[in-house]
């Protein structure tokens, strides 16, 4: 019997019927089959007859059956459930990237479980909040991208014993799985580009400074300048704070003036994407007047965004792909050596940089 609602002659009295949930035994019943063949059946198990097994699928579907994952887990001790934990699903890069996940997880027999930690709004507790949720769901793992440098969740994600990877970013003194780009790599070759074009005077766009990303790019980008001789007056640096409210009040403009550099490297596309839009309605002309780059290279998966040259891993290199494979690698394995895997980066470039045209 299915659930609905029926209502008596008189139209008074109203009698709400509880869904019916289909079990393996109304399945088997239906059949003709053992509890343990309908069972065997509906996890695909090919020694069973083919026909034997479309016949109790076509049921289980007609009867609306949904698998019951907790009694599942229960009884095999894996759930088949995957837990991502992210800051912010609304950044494109993150959205994208846990897309492709899913795929991936779904091709290896997984479901996924995200959950968002919202750190700005939430505080840095959220964090260790979200994986308490996850291991109570008992996923078999978690795909970690970190916020900021929260040590305590990962000393309680080994303390729990789930297999997990840290995805995209690193964490100072903690040795665990990880697969992220070369950041540093991805500073210092955005720098090289922008010197080889004849750029002497620079402004960089931070991101968050408890951010490894954040940390490694600066430090490549600045390196590469001063290994060129760009003094420190050559650099401006602008602050995440000063970004987020400038982006808040609508001021980017006034932030960035007086433009008497030729080159901008921010720290991400969301930034740079700002940039654009704001220099475009100020008739400040891109790459003409000022050069600009960002990173996550987020176009090629949302095409209709203005071209923008930007920095990250090598085409033939997908993060996602690798962290799962890491994870279940690790899930399969407990006692493997633990992998950081640091993936080699490229420029993408589109056009939003081009030589000097200002005598320094």
């Amino acid at each position: 019997m299915g659930s609905g609602i029926i209502v008596s002659h008189t139209e008074k009295e109203r009698i709400i019927l509880e869904p019916v949930r289909i079990t393996l035994k109304d399945i088997a019943n239906e059949c003709g089959y053992s509890v343990n063949t309908v069972s065997r059946a509906l996890r695909g198990d090919t020694k069973l007859p083919e026909q034997t097994r479309l016949k109790i699928q076509q049921t289980a579907q007609r009867k609306g059956y949904i698998r019951n994952n907790l009694a599942s887990s229960l009884r095999s001790g894996a759930s088949h459930i995957i837990a991502v934990i992210v800051n912010d699903i609304r950044n494109q890069h993150f959205s994208t990237m846990i897309s492709e996940i899913e795929l991936f997880l779904r091709q290896a027999g997984y479901d996924m479980m995200i959950l968002c930690t919202q750190i700005a709004e939430q505080g840095e507790q959220i964090g260790t909040q979200m994986v308490h949720v996850a291991i109570s769901q008992s996923v078999d793992g978690i795909l970690y991208f970190p916020y900021s440098d929260d040590k305590p969740v990962i000393d309680f994600l080994e303390q729990s014993g789930v297999p997990f990877v840290l995805v995209d970013r690193w964490i100072s003194d903690v040795s665990a799985d990880l697969v992220r780009c070369d950041d540093f790599a991805g500073g210092y070759l955005a720098g090289k580009h922008l010197l080889e074009l004849g750029h002497k005077k620079f402004v960089y766009i931070r991101g968050p400074l408890n951010n490894s990303s954040q940390v490694d790019r600066e430090a490549g980008f600045v390196k590469i300048l001063r290994e060129s001789g760009i003094p420190e007056t050559g650099i401006r640096i602008i602050d995440c704070g000063e970004i987020d409210h400038a982006i808040k009040h609508n001021s980017i403009l006034d932030l960035l003036e007086p433009i008497d550099y030729t080159a901008i490297l921010a720290f991400n596309d969301e930034i740079a994407y700002q940039v654009i839009n704001t220099f475009r309605a100020a008739h400040i002309r891109i790459p003409r007047d000022v050069s600009l780059m960002g990173f996550d290279h987020i176009r090629k998966y949302v095409p209709y965004h203005a071209p923008l040259t930007s920095v990250f891993c090598a085409p033939e290199y997908n993060i996602g792909e690798i962290a799962v494979n890491l994870l279940l690698e690790r899930i399969a394995n407990s006692s493997m050596p633990k992998q950081a895997r640091v993936l080699p980066v490229k420029i993408y470039n589109e056009g939003t940089t081009g030589p000097c045209q200002k005598i320094p």
